[in-house]
């Protein structure tokens, strides 16, 4: 989730990751990710979703948020967008404060919709779908489980990663409907649907490595930094549709933010390496 100073008739095809996965239409969801929603998904998320909620705020001095990655422009006029993001089921974070999204992607400045790869609160990593035009809160959370991981993630470079999608449905309504692909039934599963106006004030889209971390003074680094080490966070196969057309994510559509070089040492952690592996159409995150 950007929360830097803060994410039709006929199916089109789509090369996604490994392997071509279909773009779904109308009735391309014949089941539903299972998953908290409600007052139960915002506890699961508990108070990772409050700093997610914290949309260009100054933050305490005891932390430091800071992001990475392709920033799709307004000026792309996206209407929806894929990617296959990796997954780190066995990660932990040791600070209950510190949290990483990592990839949190959402398309455009007008989408309602944000889908999050959320790590913290000690425990196992989880898929939100975050509302952005109704309830800004997390509308559904997805435990990455077992039954996660068999149904909605391959291999891709090594490493688990799932693909999913979030596309505009309806431009009169602004409707918006995130899918995951299944891998078993070889279709899109819905995750979440959502219509109105975006409140997230900002005017690009995002497919972002981004942190909240806390200083280990033992450590001289922050916790994540050592918690993840050796962890590699990574994003391939990102495309947007424009004029309903899909293309891979550029430099000219969606360039890397805050800067294209980030210094290890603003993200706290000198490990880091930042690797644009197919620009900007895929990016790794080494810890």
């Amino acid at each position: 989730m950007r929360l830097l100073p803060l994410l039709c008739a006929a199916a089109l095809a789509i090369a996604v990751g490994p392997a071509a996965v279909a773009s779904p239409g109308p009735a391309a969801h014949p089941s539903e990710v299972p998953g908290l929603t409600g007052a139960a998904a915002t506890a699961a998320a508990g108070p990772a979703a409050d700093k997610f909620r914290q949309l260009r705020v100054a933050n305490a001095a005891a932390q430091k948020h800071t992001f990475w990655g392709p920033e799709p422009q307004l000026s792309t006029n996206a209407d929806g967008m894929v990617a296959t993001h990796s997954v780190i089921p066995t990660l932990r974070l040791s600070n209950r404060s510190d949290v990483v999204y990592a990839p949190t992607m959402k398309p455009t400045s007008h989408s309602c919709i944000e889908v999050v790869t959320a790590y913290g609160l000690g425990q196992a990593p989880q898929l939100w779908a975050w509302d952005w035009c109704k309830s800004v809160s997390p509308a559904k959370v997805v435990p990455i489980d077992t039954a996660f991981l068999s149904k909605y993630t391959t291999t891709v470079n090594g490493r688990q990663a799932y693909t999913i999608q979030v596309l505009r449905t309806n431009a009169s309504t602004n409707s918006w409907t995130a899918s995951l692909y299944n891998n078993t039934t070889r279709a899109w599963d819905a995750l979440f649907t959502q219509s109105g106006s975006d409140k997230s004030t900002l005017n690009e889209g995002w497919d972002i490595f981004e942190i909240y971390a806390t200083h280990n003074n033992a450590t001289g680094s922050a916790y994540y930094c050592t918690d993840a080490r050796g962890a590699v966070f990574e994003s391939t196969a990102i495309q947007l549709r424009i004029n309903g057309q899909w293309t891979p994510a550029t430099a000219t559509n969606s360039p890397l933010r805050p800067t294209a070089t980030p210094r290890p040492a603003d993200y706290d952690c000198p490990t880091l390496k930042f690797q644009a592996t197919t620009p900007n159409s895929a990016w790794r995150v080494t810890v």
